[in-house]
């Protein structure tokens, strides 16, 4: 019996600590272990158009993983964001539902992070998009533009609150 409690007890400690992110990571750690949900930009505020986000530590914290879903399940996607040791940068790659993907880098700033990505297998829409988020009152906020036919569109905001009992569905 004592065999078996430790045994336990062993496995919860080793996986407590694989969930530790490398220090290259740690920037995003205000973000990991939530799901958040989408309050829009005032435009579109309905179920219809949120966005729940689950932000979660992979591969033994040397990675994170965002799934998310807009609409229900209507559009996904899903990211794997590591440190590049060569590039010495924070990069992702994104893969959506609609059968385009993204790679890019995030940037650590004072009081959040700033992604930049290019937007890769589209036929049509933006070729690059940027954003921003911070934590600000317990929600991530955030502000993304797009690049459309050369031209950089206008700065939509949002923010998203912390939600339970919600899960993004992919199906």
């Amino acid at each position: 019996m004592r065999l078996i409690v430790a045994t336990i007890l062993a496995f919860m400690s080793v996986k407590a600590f694989a969930y530790e992110p490398i220090p290259e990571l740690a920037p995003l750690a205000p973000f990991v272990g939530k799901t958040w949900k989408s309050e829009g930009d005032g435009s579109d505020e309905s179920e219809a158009s949120a966005d729940i986000s689950k932000w979660e530590w992979a591969m033994h914290g040397r990675a994170v993983r965002i799934t998310h879903a807009v609409g229900g399940g209507s559009y996904g996607g899903e990211s794997l964001i590591h440190w590049d040791a060569q590039l010495q940068k924070i990069i992702f790659r994104y893969l959506t539902t609609a059968g385009f993907y993204t790679d890019g880098v995030i940037t650590p700033t004072d009081d959040g992070i700033e992604v930049h990505e290019y937007v890769r297998g589209a036929k049509s829409g933006p070729t690059e998009a940027r954003s921003g988020y911070k934590m600000s009152g317990g929600e991530m906020h955030g502000w993304a533009q797009f690049k459309v036919d050369g031209e950089w569109a206008a700065l939509s905001e949002f923010r998203y609150h912390e939600t339970t009992g919600e899960t993004p569905n992919m199906d």
